[in-house]
């Protein structure tokens, strides 16, 4: 077995307070990304003192084993699933699925955005003495050296997949048609064809309507190749990496997380520890979970697939030896190895056991209407906020000339393609948010604080404060979590009765009204709270203390609305009203008049009253 070479600095010096960093210096915030992490280190100053870099988990491609990884690390190191690809809409200069320009200047990204990306990059660095963030991105493609390139001082897990193990993945999932993975290769060929990247990229990338394992096989070595140039790019001393294959990982499970806990300066569980199984394959390919552990290498393919992908890989590695730097080849090179490692065989039928059919008339008669039951001093609503509820709302907002996404900058939800599982769209032909069929009666999640305070603000309550969590979810177990169903269930929870409160623990973490104290240049942060269906169900997991910016969003966070004592109905503001104040922040952001990002952030609190 190839066994990748791994550099193994040793971080304890890498990124702390008193290891080598630029001074910040009064470089103004002008677009540009040296500009951008100039006042991310002047924040960390006027804050007491340096952040520490998140750890970055970058993979060759998808189904390249972050799972396990995130997994193994969840006890020991805060995590960010694709904060840049999923996050930012396509119209973003940062986003993956857009063109990536050479540097921010000039590309539109106004006040509001640079605010968002101020937010989103401290919300990934830690305090000195507190555990370092994990971010893991996934297919960066062209956007691989500009996010790199924001985040100079963070060491780097490079994730690795033989060719043959990621094309099995997709055909047992059928992920090609599924994640539309043929707009994605027209997408990225297109980018390579821009002048940035054409002298290197273009001659990869036939535009030729290729066979669906060709497109793949010739992604997955431009992926390869565009990380390793972005790692070379940085210079080895620099940024520490380790390689870690997912052969190696099924092969010698043990010493592949030693050498991991090693690079990282941590201790872990043992590797059994973290091994799941409580997901079969049939359900782990029609949901969202992916924890099911394997111990043996096949490649479910027939004889030509197997082929058409080994040879676009094999064709893509020698077209790039003739346009790249030798260095950049020869490092991508092992990472697209070990297909040999692989026993090929002929698809296995796997039917669902959980078929997940469009049920919407019935989902709908068995939910409770909203009320509001006494819990420890305030008054709970007895029902998560529904997909239903939040794209009436956003619906509403819009028509107020308030709308999600500026400019790619998302304020109230991340519409994440369903397939991906996003619940909620917008329709630009009749101007409304409508909710993928069979599920308006389910949580709403990748909801941002903003999208949970205005949501209460409408329904004339508030978001619950972490205190008030922990004493109402007291000796609750959770009903849905740890990827047990694979996905959000209903937000009507079987066996509780119309008045009892559902779901108060699992389905969905919640936002809080409340959060950490923070330095005043510094973003507002608010608690999350709970457990959600693809996060760990114990009393420790769901009642650990954690917080996100404001801009921030989840696939498994939601909204559970709260009143006082007396409040009714009548307290609610209108949705125009709310629109109103929203865009007179966005504006004031777009201006310029708070000149820190924990400024700004306080004043969008004191507008919606928070």
């Amino acid at each position: 077995m190839h066994t990748p070479t791994n550099l193994t600095t040793d971080l304890a010096d890498f990124d702390r307070p008193g290891s080598p960093r630029p001074k910040p210096g009064r470089v103004p915030l002008d677009g540009t990304i040296a500009s951008v992490v100039a006042r991310m280190d002047r924040l960390a100053e006027q804050s007491g003192g340096p952040a520490v870099a998140p750890v970055l988990a970058l993979g060759t491609f998808e189904r390249v084993g972050s799972n396990w990884l995130c997994d193994s690390l969840r006890e020991a190191m805060p995590q960010h699933n694709e904060p840049f690809r999923q996050q930012l809409g396509r119209e973003h200069p940062l986003s993956p699925s857009d063109r990536i320009p050479p540097s921010l200047a000039g590309c539109g990204l106004g006040g509001l955005g640079l605010h968002h990306l101020l937010c989103a990059l401290s919300d990934l660095h830690a305090a000195d003495g507190l555990p370092r963030h994990l971010v893991k991105e996934t297919n960066l493609f062209f956007a691989t050296d500009t996010v790199l390139g924001l985040l100079p001082r963070s060491p780097a897990l490079v994730l690795t997949r033989a060719p043959l193990g990621i094309a099995s993945s997709f055909t047992r999932g059928r992920l090609w048609e599924r994640w539309h993975y043929g707009e994605r290769y027209r997408q990225v060929a297109a980018t390579a064809r821009a002048p940035r990247w054409r002298g290197e990229f273009a001659g990869l990338l036939d535009l030729d309507d290729p066979h669906w394992a060709t497109a793949l096989g010739r992604l997955i070595t431009v992926n390869a190749l565009l990380l390793a140039r972005a790692l070379s790019g940085q210079g080895a001393g620099e940024r520490p990496h380790l390689v870690i294959s997912y052969e190696r990982r099924v092969a010698e499970r043990t010493r592949t997380q030693t050498e991991l806990a090693r690079f990282l300066g941590i201790t872990l569980p043992e590797a059994e520890a973290v091994a799941r199984t409580g997901v079969d394959a049939a359900v782990a390919d029609t949901t969202f979970a992916t924890t099911t552990d394997k111990d043996a290498l096949v490649a479910e393919l027939d004889a030509t697939t197997a082929q058409l992908v080994t040879e676009a890989v094999t064709a893509t590695l020698h077209r790039a030896r003739r346009a790249l730097d030798p260095a950049v080849t020869a490092t991508a090179a092992p990472w697209l190895a070990s297909d040999d490692l692989y026993e090929v065989h002929q698809p296995t039928s796997r039917p669902s056991r959980h078929p997940r059919p469009v049920r919407q008339e019935a989902d709908r008669a068995g939910v409770p209407r909203p009320a509001y039951t006494p819990v420890s001093g305030a008054w709970w609503r007895n029902l998560l906020v529904t997909n239903e509820e939040m794209a009436e709302l956003l619906t509403l907002l819009h028509a107020g000339g308030a709308p999600n996404s500026r400019l790619g900058t998302r304020l109230l939800v991340c519409p994440m393609p369903h397939e991906r599982g996003g619940r909620l769209h917008y329709e630009p032909s009749t101007r409304r948010w409508r909710v993928s069929p069979g599920y308006e009666a389910h949580p709403a999640y990748w909801v941002t604080w903003i999208g949970a305070a205005l949501m209460a603000a409408w329904h004339g309550a508030r978001l619950p404060t972490r205190a008030e969590a922990l004493t109402a979810t007291r000796g609750v177990t959770a009903y849905n979590s740890d990827y047990r169903v694979g996905d959000c269930c209903p937000v009507a929870e079987p066996g509780l009765g119309d008045h009892e409160i559902h779901h108060r623990i699992g389905n969905v973490q919640i936002w809080c009204g409340d959060g950490p104290d923070q330095p005043g240049a510094q973003p507002v942060q608010r608690y999350l709270f709970g457990a959600a269906w693809n996060t760990p169900g114990t009393p420790e997991a769901a009642t650990a203390v954690r917080s996100r910016y404001l801009m921030g969003s989840s696939r498994g966070v939601g909204i559970r609305l709260v009143r006082d004592p007396g409040t009714t109905d009548a307290a609610g503001l209108g949705a125009w009203e709310l629109a109103h104040r929203l865009n007179q922040w966005a504006d004031a952001a777009d201006r310029g008049d708070q000149p820190t990002p924990g400024g700004l952030d306080r004043l969008l609190l004191s507008a919606l009253g928070s």
